[in-house]
């Protein structure tokens, strides 16, 4: 990737448009050649794995029902710790929805076996199920654990990688759960290795309420202002020596 053609070709692009005016046609062109660039650039460094995955995923948008059980599964399964309750759901919805057709052979093997010997032995073959959702998400989801979040950071970072951390969970259910997730904010913006976060206002107040508009905005606000103080304290360490405020994203909300 470092010596690509294609990358150079984008660099070149945006060097030249640095510090020049652009008609609102000439940024469109220029988004759009930079947008094929990019898209060039990832079909041809993707590995064997990768493709098979994206093959499986359009695979899975034309499977009706096995878009339902994925979609089901993952939000119903492996919420509970016991293996026997996780095997009853799981082979409910297999029941349901039948073994989706957009898996490949060895993998409707699998759930063939799961249906019948599931709950029998649910102590043995749910950790195993877990193990194997685990290694199929793993280049998508990462670990949150502290030691095994920053070995990764500083591997992507050699690579030349910036990364936007973003954490994944529930919609919260209450204020406790609402400072907690303030307090794994602040925490990410403290840490020396995070140059970039991306956070929804939805997670840091669980009140969110339009009729009372005034109060929403004055809690948000203050709890807002704790991570830009934050960002704009604690700096990251650019590559080149470059002390700068750390980012923070405003994410999209669910509706």
């Amino acid at each position: 990737m470092k010596n690509s053609q294609v990358i150079a070709k984008a660099k070149h692009i945006l060097n030249n448009t640095k510090g020049k005016t652009l008609t609102v046609a000439q940024r469109k062109d220029t988004a759009i050649e930079l947008a094929a660039l990019l898209l060039t650039e990832a079909r041809n460094i993707q590995t064997h794995g990768e493709k098979e995955v994206q093959t499986q995923l359009a695979n899975m948008m034309n499977d009706s029902n096995g878009k339902a059980f994925t979609m089901s599964m993952t939000d119903q399964c492996f919420r509970s710790q016991n293996p026997y309750r996780v095997a009853d759901q799981l082979t409910y919805l297999l029941k349901q929805f039948g073994i989706p057709a957009f898996l490949n052979y060895l993998k409707k093997v699998q759930l063939k076996i799961f249906c019948f010997l599931g709950k029998p032995f649910a102590k043995t073959i749910v950790p195993l199920t877990k193990s194997m959702l685990r290694r199929e998400t793993r280049l998508l989801i990462l670990p949150g654990e502290p030691d095994n979040l920053l070995k990764h950071m500083r591997q992507r970072r050699k690579e030349g990688v910036r990364i936007n951390l973003n954490h994944l969970g529930e919609a919260i259910l209450g204020e406790a759960e609402a400072d907690h997730r303030l307090s794994t904010y602040l925490s990410d913006l403290a840490n020396p290795e995070v140059e970039y976060i991306s956070i929804k206002i939805s997670t840091i107040y669980s009140q969110l309420n339009l009729l009372g508009w005034e109060n929403t905005l004055n809690v948000l606000s203050s709890r807002l202002s704790k991570l830009y103080a934050s960002a704009k304290i604690h700096l990251y360490t650019l590559p080149n020596g470059e002390k700068v405020p750390k980012f923070i994203n405003l994410d999209m909300e669910e509706y």
